[in-house]
């Protein structure tokens, strides 16, 4: 039998309109793919009924399962459960037990539950409230012309936890004799453009209906090639992966970054750690991305000490102690400043690698000598130092800063892998 199809449909007004990002299905996919399904798309809506209950009905009649996620919060615009009965074809009836659980979440917390609340204990005939022990918004399960439709709040701990504790068990009871597990593999790879690095793996990626499918996706500059396997066999679904992983390892050669799905300032802190390093860091026109990537990562401060942004020259001169006749003779962004801004957070902190950045983000600034996305790093080690410079593609004053931010801690990870363990 065929691979069971999952279809995942985002709600809410504030994903539509870019106030918000929908990270829940990438999520939802990424669980439901290694239990067996595949995942054929994911649908952002808004909240108007006129786009919600087509969308639900659409991705009923294509998916053998449909995960939606958003609008089951209080009020007026979250309007899930009434499209679910809408596409269902049925009315909406107040669920006693839902609104007892609603109600002792509440008191639980020194809160009392409103008339407003019990729009979330409204359930489709036929449906069923899922209990949600970790917000207000119970969750739903229903069938719709055969398809289970599982709807989860939009909040990504709820989410998580739900899926988890409802969707994930039922859906491998209901579809056990069709889930093909998947294995993953994920490779990060920086220094290619995405373009290049997929004309890299082409033939890997034109198959697309074997056993290893290979992807390429890019996040700033930082590609990831994700590597699926699957077969009825979970252990060989597992080495199939890891035998292709290897093989495109090899084909990287030096523009390998490393393995896994943790993100780079993870992944650099993890390493220092390990061989016993601290790190500072020396921004300008990344203006403290590089340090906001570290410290957004819990337990940070054993290993980072700490950095500056020294977006002025005078800040350049007075926090980092770089010579005023560096920064007259090469300006700003050259590699001799670069080189002693790191050495200046070197010793200004006491850190054993210090890393430093300094460009031109544009959308203004550049010169014929230094274009917009001329970017110059500096690396100290123990007191050995090294700089280079890059030219990122000029598409936008945040692409130059995120690249110019991976490139640093890409750098630092490098440094680190090539240290015996």
């Amino acid at each position: 039998m065929s691979t069971p199809v999952l279809e995942v449909v985002a709600v809410g007004d504030e994903l539509v309109h870019g106030r918000g990002i929908d990270t829940n299905s990438a999520y939802i996919s990424d669980r439901l793919e290694a239990l067996g399904f595949r995942a054929a798309r994911f649908a952002v809506v808004g909240d108007p009924m006129a786009d919600l209950v087509p969308a639900l009905a659409d991705a009923v009649a294509r998916a053998d399962c449909v995960v939606v996620t958003g609008g089951l919060g209080p009020t007026e615009d979250d309007r899930t459960r009434h499209a679910l009965a809408a596409a269902a074809g049925v009315e909406l009836a107040f669920h006693d037990e839902s609104w007892r659980w609603i109600d002792e979440w509440m008191q639980a917390r020194g809160r009392r539950a409103t008339d407003d609340n019990r729009r979330q204990a409204l359930v489709p005939l036929g449906g069923a409230a899922l209990r949600n022990r970790w917000g207000t918004a119970p969750g739903l399960v229903m069938e719709i012309g055969g398809t289970p439709v599982y709807a989860l709040p939009g909040v990504p701990a709820e989410m998580k936890a739900m899926l988890g504790a409802h969707v994930e068990p039922a859906l491998r009871e209901r579809f056990a004799d069709r889930l093909v597990p998947a294995a993953h593999r994920t490779l990060k790879v920086l220094g290619p453009t995405e373009a290049a690095l997929g004309e890299r793996l082409a033939a890997r990626m034109a198959v697309v209906d074997g056993p290893v499918t290979v992807g390429v996706t890019a996040h700033y500059g930082l590609l990831s090639v994700r590597i699926v396997a699957r077969d009825p066999d979970p252990v060989v679904a597992d080495a199939l992966a890891q035998r292709h992983s290897d093989e495109v390892e090899v084909e990287l050669g030096d523009d390998f970054l490393y393995r896994g799905d943790a993100e780079p300032a993870a992944r650099v802190l993890d390493e220092l750690r390990r061989a016993g390093l601290d790190l500072a860091t020396a921004e300008s026109c990344t203006g403290g991305i590089i340090a906001a990537m570290l410290t957004d990562v819990a337990g940070s401060s054993d290993v980072y000490r700490g950095g500056w942004v020294t977006y002025s020259n005078q800040r350049k001169r007075d926090d980092l102690g770089v010579p005023a006749a560096l920064l007259e003779e090469h300006g700003a962004v050259s590699e001799p400043v670069v080189g002693a801004m790191a050495a200046g957070a070197a010793a200004a902190s006491g850190a054993r690698i210090a890393v430093a950045v300094s460009g031109v983000a544009g959308p203004g600034g550049g010169t014929d000598d230094k274009p917009v996305g001329t970017v110059c790093f500096g690396l100290t080690v123990d007191g050995v130092s090294r700089t280079w410079t890059r030219r990122i593609a000029p598409i936008g004053r945040r692409f130059v800063r995120e690249r110019s931010a991976f490139e640093v801690l890409g750098a630092v990870l490098r440094e680190l892998l090539r240290r015996p363990s």
